[in-house]
């Protein structure tokens, strides 16, 4: 395991999801994304066949966590679930080489797997995307998107991030994907404005 790989683990470990602000894109008195971020952050198709591409497929994953848990409360209200319930939350990191350039975390309520899903139980260090390009009648929900900010409590060697539900057999799950500094120094993208 390298040194960013523990970081990472380390700090997502301790993190608050309640804690991001997300909003939609363009919304009134929120920094926005440049068009190079725009594009990465806004584009509909598969992020697994974008990374494969940018990393000269060099493109891996490294599961950190797949366990039974109560979402945060943001993620629990937007896949529409009680607070007291418990989804599978299962946590991964996405490398270009033998960078970590994207974490990756996946609520699924269990209606979800329920419902002819249970596949996405054994994922494993393979990615999601693989998966859910796949089906034919996908439906995604619009993306919301964040930024690091020092004053959330959140760990911040990410960028930007992203998130939206996407319905499978018209089951939900919840996808947020947060660009770390080793992909926005890799892709030669600005940093956010201090």
């Amino acid at each position: 395991m390298n040194r960013h790989t523990l970081v990472s683990r380390q700090a997502v470990q301790r993190t608050s999801w309640d804690r991001l602000r997300w909003f939609s894109p363009n919304s009134p008195g929120t920094q926005q994304p440049d068009t190079q971020w725009h594009d990465w952050l806004m584009n509909p198709s598969s992020l697994t066949r974008r990374l494969q591409q940018a990393s000269h497929n060099r493109f891996r994953v490294e599961q950190l966590s797949q366990q039974v848990v109560k979402p945060a409360l943001n993620e629990a209200s937007l896949l529409k679930m009680h607070s007291q319930q418990y989804a599978l939350v299962r946590q991964v990191l996405l490398y270009g080489g033998d960078q970590p350039w994207i974490f990756a975390r996946t609520v699924v309520p269990f209606t979800t797997l329920n419902a002819g899903n249970r596949h996405l139980l054994k994922l494993g260090n393979r990615s999601l995307g693989s998966v859910l390009f796949k089906y034919p009648h996908i439906r995604r929900a619009p993306i919301e998107i964040c930024h690091a900010d020092p004053g959330n409590g959140f760990f911040t060697d990410f960028v930007w991030g992203r998130r939206s539900i996407f319905e499978i057999h018209q089951s939900p799950l919840l996808v947020t994907e947060l660009f770390l500094d080793n992909f926005c120094q890799s892709q030669q993208l600005k940093p956010l404005a201090k």
